[in-house]
């Protein structure tokens, strides 16, 4: 068959099938505009004829009504003989009855802490894993507290140091060291006295003999000095030295002399009496104590040594990071050998517990309320309902959407719910 033929051959059953169709439309128009009364439980289906079109080789078939999506049923009617077309039926709700509100939201942990250090130093060990659950005060790293260990020591020996000085302070003195106060008062007051009185005539001849002494040991070295003084070389010989330190001797004796003789100056005195009311002070603190004064002062020392002792230690102890909740450790911020600051992350925990947060209209706040029912779905459990309730309310409204915070906590098991999935919620009448 040439190309022509195949051309008619269409043309031929695309007329016949618009003539199917308009005598269809006149059908469905006149079973739609006849009256109730004017049907007629005798009349018999209208029949339509519709001739297979037979295709050749390399023709195009018309669009079916299955390809464009309608479906023409022929239904008989009774006695008008009316036929009519099926209507779709709407995909029944995935809410029940009881549904009033739903809405999407993302499951989200109740709680979230992340864990600093609060020392700087080298992070030594690594205690947890991403997923380990944790309980409160388990141990997640170690950092080096060489440089603690040592402050500690050090505000350890100073507070040692300042028990002892409360308890020789509050301690009271016995009968050896009041004996060995009283004899220095006794000692330093002789001294004030003959500081102030001058010479006695004792030491007046002693420094008197000392002189004569050191003059007489001139005479001598001069006497020998003369038989070798004619001697070119008398400046190397024995006798020239001897007489140049028997010389100096006479002058140190009498400066001396003159000395004794004038009698203390006013700064010797002023020393003498100074060493006098020291020891004079001394035997009254043995004898009477120490004041109260000094005694609050001394455990005042004793309680700041305390207080960098403490402190040294809760620094030391910090160096032993712990987890300071219950939690599932959700990331790890650190590794071993790396440096840590205060400040820092280790690493953070959260929850157990989850929770879903969804944003609700202003005009539906009416229907919400606390401890109002809920279901959670998930995509991960498709077939699972996890019950909840409605633990929290927002008191106020995001004013950029107009909307509020309404957060529906599970009321059993839902360990299956993990931070970061997509859930529907559906609240319950």
């Amino acid at each position: 068959m040439n190309r022509t033929s195949v051309r008619a051959a269409r043309s031929a059953s695309n007329s016949k099938l618009m003539v199917v169709l308009a005598a269809m439309l006149a059908f469905i128009l006149l079973a739609a505009c006849s009256p109730p009364g004017s049907r007629s439980a005798e009349a018999t289906p209208v029949a339509f004829e519709v001739t297979p079109y037979q295709a050749e080789e390399g023709a195009t078939l018309p669009a079916s009504s299955e390809e464009s999506g309608m479906t023409a049923t022929e239904t008989p009617t009774g006695s008008g003989g009316e036929a009519s077309a099926t209507a779709a039926t709407p995909a029944p709700s995935s809410a029940a009855d009881d549904v009033a509100l739903i809405y999407k939201g993302e499951i989200s942990p109740v709680d979230r802490v992340t864990v600093m250090a609060e020392v700087s130093g080298m992070v030594l060990k690594v205690n947890a894993e991403v997923s380990d659950h944790l309980q409160a005060g388990d141990v997640v790293a170690t950092i080096d507290s060489a440089m603690l260990e040592a402050q500690r020591a050090q505000a350890l020996a100073g507070l040692a140091a300042a028990q002892a000085q409360l308890d020789l302070t509050l301690d009271t003195a016995d009968e050896e060291d009041l004996a060995a106060a009283k004899a220095g008062v006794a000692a330093a007051a002789a001294a004030y006295r003959r500081a102030l009185e001058g010479p006695t005539e004792e030491e007046r001849r002693m420094a008197l003999a000392q002189l004569k002494q050191a003059e007489a040991a001139v005479t001598v070295a001069q006497a020998a000095y003369n038989r070798v003084k004619g001697n070119p070389l008398i400046g190397a010989m024995p006798e020239s030295m001897q007489l140049q330190q028997a010389t100096l001797g006479v002058e140190a004796a009498q400066a001396q002399y003159d000395k004794l003789l004038k009698g203390a100056t006013a700064d010797v005195i002023a020393g003498a009496y100074a060493q006098l009311t020291q020891a004079r002070a001394q035997l009254n603190r043995l004898e009477e104590g120490a004041k109260e004064a000094q005694k609050d002062a001394a455990r005042a020392q004793v309680k700041q040594a305390e207080t960098a002792l403490y402190l040294a230690q809760l620094q030391l102890d910090k160096a032993t990071v712990r987890a300071p909740v219950d939690g599932i450790v959700s990331q790890v911020h650190t590794a071993e050998g790396a440096m840590a600051a205060p400040g820092a992350p280790v690493l953070t925990l959260r929850s157990e517990e989850v929770e879903v947060t969804i944003s609700v209209e202003e005009n539906r706040m009416e229907e919400i309320e606390i401890d109002q029912e809920a279901r959670i779905q998930v995509e991960a459990y498709p077939d699972r309902i996890f019950p909840g309730k409605v633990i929290r309310i927002a008191s106020e409204l995001n004013p950029a959407t107009r909307t509020v915070s309404v957060t529906i906590q599970p009321t059993e098991d839902a360990s299956d719910l993990l931070p970061g999935m997509f859930a529907t919620v559906e609240l319950l009448k």
